[in-house]
């Protein structure tokens, strides 16, 4: 088996001019995409994006629409694609937040509950529905009983709530197809020539190593150089362990705690910690000069007013060490990862659901702060990779309760900093946790989309019936 690996090259300083015009590539191409999400990405284009090519590109093409980008025809061809591909991914999101919530619905009956689920993987009944407009029920929907007006109401509620505002992007970045670069060796040194603006005219960047590729690749512009990502696949490895079954809990003190009772990743908070408070004591100074700054702009004193501008809420150097922390966290991240997964050797690793989960009103505002940059994606990202790496599964399970029920007696207990107490001893709180969610995967009574007050009243009923 395959998995698919980002591969990055990069290049020396680039030319002003070449990087100008790659800088002025990157703004059109990137107008084309914020035009597709801002014209497509709403419920009346729902049905126009499952055939992006009929119903958008030719159409620009036949009437000239594509001109206004004044980028040659690939350029904005690849930003179309890319951008009806994001809002595909966006609109798959929202049916699967939706399907969660149906779930956890208890006033739905089995028959709404199954006239829910069977539209969202019907694009035209859902577009009809959220459009409020007739149709054919097939017979399948038209032998359920439901509340139509309350369960047409409902559905249109879910999309809107999930939707989230339409996407925008900023990126310097850009994708070319194999037939808009090419490279060149000169001197022992590797070029790659990217197609620029003018018909025939080639953009000459000087690389760092000889990697040649081949197909599709992005180009990502940084300061004052680029790097070109590839997707490549490489080969899977065997899991060296066929039957080990791993729990883990994942915590903003702690990277990962296991089922096996290890810990991995117990400097992450202290990092995230000091960046945090660095960032807010420096934001809190920024914020006195951009006051200073407005005042003198209301009072006319515009040379004064440029002067903070310019030499005091610059954001090369604010920028440089944010990106330089982000690094360094990410290859701690990585880091620590490799050693679970060499030290555990996992055939499946099992982990909570919080895809859905709000910090907003669980933690106090200096530890959401932590949060906001505890690179959540990333984490959970490089875990499902190194997972597929090795050939382990990735299992997801319902989170309710997994913190506050004791792993030895199934009692319910509670939580002092890392310790859970409850009447048979005392444990590592996250380690509880992690043996919990393990145990959560061999639950028959609780599955993935079990409400947490249904999990309640089963983890109840499971301590009378010791009792």
């Amino acid at each position: 088996m395959q998995i698919p690996k980002c591969v990055k090259q990069h290049s020396f300083e680039l030319d002003p001019e070449v990087l100008e015009e790659l800088e002025i590539i990157s703004d059109r191409y990137n107008s084309v995409k914020n035009y597709i999400y801002s014209r497509y990405s709403g419920i009346k284009s729902l049905l126009l994006i499952q055939n992006a090519r009929k119903n958008i590109r030719d159409i620009w093409t036949k009437d000239n629409f594509a001109e206004q980008w004044k980028l040659p025809a690939r350029y904005w061809k690849m930003a179309l694609e890319e951008a009806v591909a994001n809002i595909k991914t966006e609109w798959s999101n929202i049916k699967l937040k939706t399907k969660r919530a149906v779930y956890q619905n208890e006033n739905l009956t089995e028959d709404e509950r199954y006239f829910i689920l069977y539209v969202l993987k019907a694009d035209k009944l859902l577009y009809a529905i959220l459009n409020r407009e007739s149709f054919d029920e097939p017979k399948k929907l038209m032998e359920l009983e439901i509340r139509e007006k309350y369960i047409f109401n409902l559905i249109c509620r879910y999309i809107r709530k999930y939707k989230g505002d339409v996407p925008y992007t900023k990126s310097r970045t850009f994708s070319l197809d194999a037939d808009m670069y090419n490279y060149k060796t000169e001197d022992g040194v590797l070029y790659i020539n990217i197609m620029g603006l003018k018909r025939r005219n080639r953009l000459k960047v000087k690389l760092r190593d000889h990697n040649i590729h081949k197909g599709n690749v992005k180009i990502v512009l940084r300061d004052n150089s680029l790097e070109v990502h590839k997707l490549k696949y490489v080969k899977q490895k065997k899991a060296t362990n066929k039957e080990k079954v791993v729990g883990i809990d994942k915590g903003y003190r702690t990277l990962i705690n296991t089922s096996e009772g290890n810990q991995y990743g117990e400097k992450l908070n202290e990092m995230l910690s000091e960046e945090t408070e660095r960032l807010n004591k420096i934001n809190k100074e920024r914020n006195k000069f951009y006051a200073l700054y407005r005042r003198y702009k209301e009072q006319g004193k515009t040379k004064k007013a440029e002067d903070i501008l310019q030499n005091n809420l610059g954001k090369k150097k604010y920028n440089k060490k944010k990106k330089q922390h982000d690094n360094k966290v990410k290859s701690y991240i990585n880091c620590e990862l490799n050693k679970f997964i060499d030290k555990e050797k996992p055939s499946e690793i099992v982990m909570e659901d919080l895809t859905f989960v709000s910090w907003k009103n669980i933690f106090p505002k200096h530890i959401k702060r932590k949060l906001s940059r505890w690179i959540k994606g990333y984490i959970h990202e490089r875990l499902n990779y190194k997972a597929d790496l090795i050939g382990a599964m990735t299992t997801i399970v319902n989170p309710a309760y997994t913190s506050k029920v004791c792993s030895g007696c199934g009692k319910f207990g509670n939580r002092e900093g890392d310790l859970f107490k409850c009447e048979c001893g005392e444990y590592h709180a996250d380690i509880n946790a992690a043996i919990n969610i393990k145990k959560r995967k061999f639950d028959s009574e609780i599955g993935l989309y079990t409400p947490y007050k249904q999990v309640e009243k089963i983890l109840e009923k499971r301590i009378k019936e010791v009792v």
